[in-house]
C-alpha cells in the first residue's frame, strides 16, 4: 500500500496456536501492507482442535493499551473481535463512540471448531452497547441469527434486517450464499457479494481475517461495498492456499500468501 502505512488497532484475545485472534489479525494486516497494534482482552490455550482454557485479562490493564496506543500511535480503523465479557464491552461502547474512525465489530461467539466463547450476558451487552457503535459488524451466519433473534428458517436478507432493528449500522454476514459467498446490507440496500467454498480444511483464523482485512480497506478510504467485495476475494483466497500442514484440526488461513498469489 502506497504512502503511510495503514494503522489499524485490533481488540480481542490472543490465540496461542498464532491462527486466528490477536496473533491471526496482525498477519492479515501485515499482510494487506498495514500496521497493526493490539488491545489484548484475554488469553486463550488453544490450538487447532479447539479452546483448551482462557483467561481474561482486568479491565485496567485493558484500558491502558488502549490509552497507551491511542495517545501515540494513533489509528485510522479499529477492529474488535472477542470481547467476552459484558463490563469489556461496555467500556469499549464508550471508547470507539469517541473516536472518528471505522470500526469493524466481528462479533466472535463461536470458533471455527465450535466453541462457544460468549455467554448470555456478554451477547446482551453486544446488543445494547457496540452493535450501533461500530461501522459494521460482521457476524457468520450462526451468529447473525443468534443477535438478530431470528430462528433457522429465516432467510438470509431477514437475516441481515433484524440485525440492523436489533441496532447494527450495517452487516456483512459472511459465508452466508449457498456456493459460497458473503452478504451485504447498509441498512438500505441488500448486495450479494459471491464467492467460492474452498474444501482446504483451512478456515481457522477465516473470520478474524476478513474483519481485520475489511479494517485495513475501510480505514484506507475504501467505501464499505468495494471493501466488503474485496475482503471477501482476498480471505476466500486465504483459505484455498491456507497452512494445511499446521495442526491436526482447522488449518489456518494465509492471507499473505493469497495476496502474493494475486487475490486482488
Amino acid at each position: 500500500m502506497a504512502g503511510r502505512s495503514i494503522r489499524i488497532l485490533t481488540v480481542g484475545s490472543s490465540d496461542s496456536s498464532g491462527g486466528a485472534g490477536i496473533q491471526g489479525d496482525v498477519k492479515a494486516v501485515t499482510g494487506m501492507g498495514a500496521f497493526g497494534s493490539t488491545v489484548v482482552v484475554g488469553v486463550t490455550a488453544q490450538n487447532t482442535l479447539g479452546v483448551v482454557a482462557r483467561h481474561s485479562v482486568p479491565i485496567e490493564v485493558i484500558a491502558a493499551q488502549w490509552r497507551a496506543v491511542l495517545d501515540d500511535i494513533g489509528t485510522d480503523a479499529v477492529k474488535i473481535g472477542t470481547t467476552w465479557s459484558a463490563e469489556i464491552i461496555e467500556w469499549l461502547g464508550d471508547e470507539i463512540r469517541a473516536l472518528n474512525v471505522p470500526v469493524v465489530l466481528d462479533p466472535v461467539i463461536f470458533t471455527a471448531a465450535g466453541a462457544r466463547l460468549s455467554d448470555q450476558g456478554a451477547i446482551d451487552a453486544l446488543r445494547r452497547a457496540l452493535l450501533s457503535a461500530a461501522t459494521v459488524v460482521t457476524p457468520n451466519v450462526s451468529e447473525a441469527r443468534l443477535l438478530g433473534n431470528v430462528g433457522d428458517d429465516a432467510e438470509i436478507g431477514d437475516v441481515a434486517e433484524a440485525m440492523v432493528a436489533a441496532g447494527a449500522r450495517a452487516v456483512v454476514i459472511t459465508d452466508a450464499l449457498p456456493e459460497g459467498g458473503d452478504w451485504l446490507f447498509d441498512g438500505r440496500r441488500h448486495i450479494a457479494i459471491p464467492g467460492r467454498r474452498h474444501q482446504t480444511g483451512c478456515d481457522h483464523g477465516a473470520g478474524c481475517a476478513h474483519s481485520a482485512v475489511l479494517a485495513v480497506l475501510l480505514g484506507s478510504g475504501s467505501g464499505l461495498s468495494e471493501a466488503a467485495h474485496l475482503a471477501q476475494r482476498i480471505v476466500s483466497r486465504a483459505v484455498g492456499v491456507g497452512r494445511q500442514g499446521i495442526g491436526s484440526g482447522r488449518h489456518p488461513v494465509d492471507v499473505a500468501q493469497a495476496l502474493r498469489d494475486g487475490a486482488e
